[in-house]
């Protein structure tokens, strides 16, 4: 039974950060209003998924069609559809640059970008004008597909963990292990496309720099840029389905022991 509650408690919690990111949206820090930004298309699901006729296409850069395919649609959805195909998940990391040329009363935390677990939010055009001037890509191609996919692993996620909770058969402790493991697999992919990045430069930068490893956790410099990047709210409620969720599988795996004896 204990087992069972810890489980269903790290199901609410994977929930909550696929369909809590209305609580924490991004806030300008000097009005303190919601930011949109129109021109912010980083949220690209399915074609299948977009419900509305006049959504409108954008050809994509040719140099980018590689990543992205030949069309992106200019889709912000609303209402009760917009949570289900994952316009509004949680923000899962935050990274922030400083600059001389960005004053602190304007800017007071730098230049922010919150990465959910499917698009972006903040400073994008900003922030991808910066990565412009060192010869880097647009973040939008980053896991462009993996992006996509998060609605259905995410249902994926929820039907092992309904599983887990009465299934005790043959590796009975695989159906919970894989969704636990949640906050890694997103640490894997981050990890991985910040190092794509810094090592697929172009000569286009106005600064030239060798390739490098942009930084994962902590504060770093790139040319005149002081960077910072660390988890926020959404990581740490996937750390919260690791924990819990894990300890679930202990206890579970120490009840059928009991059990056989």
């Amino acid at each position: 039974m204990l087992s069972r509650v810890l489980a269903v408690v790290a199901l609410l919690l994977l929930m909550l950060t696929y369909f809590g990111g209305t609580f924490w949206e991004f806030r300008d820090p000097v009005t303190g209003e919601i930011e949109f930004d129109e021109d912010n298309l980083s949220f690209q699901p399915f074609k299948f998924l977009i419900h509305e006729e006049d959504v409108e296409e954008r050809d994509v850069a040719p140099e980018l069609v590689e990543y992205m395919g030949d069309v992106i649609y200019e889709y912000f959805p609303e209402g009760s559809w917009g949570y289900w195909i994952g316009y509004r998940t949680m923000p899962v990391w935050r990274v922030s640059l400083e600059a001389p040329q960005y004053p602190k009363d304007t800017y007071p935390e730098g230049i922010p970008v919150f990465f959910t677990l499917t698009d972006f939010r903040g400073k994008t055009v900003e922030m991808n004008v910066i990565n412009h001037y060192i010869g880097m890509d647009p973040m939008d191609i980053g896991a462009f597909t993996v992006r996509k996919l998060v609605p259905f692993v995410y249902l994926l996620f929820v039907l092992m963990i309904i599983c887990f909770l009465f299934y005790s058969g043959p590796f009975w402790w695989v159906l919970g292990l894989i969704p636990a493991l949640i906050p890694w697999y997103y640490l894997g992919f981050y990890s991985y496309w910040l190092y794509w990045f810094g090592h697929n430069l172009h000569d286009y930068g106005a600064f030239k720099i060798k390739p490098f490893m942009p930084t994962v956790l902590g504060d770093g410099k790139v040319a005149q840029f002081s960077t910072h990047s660390y988890p926020t709210i959404g990581f740490y409620v996937l750390l919260a389905v690791f924990f819990t969720l894990g300890l679930s599988i202990l206890i579970k795996r120490r009840a059928l022991q009991d059990l056989s004896i």
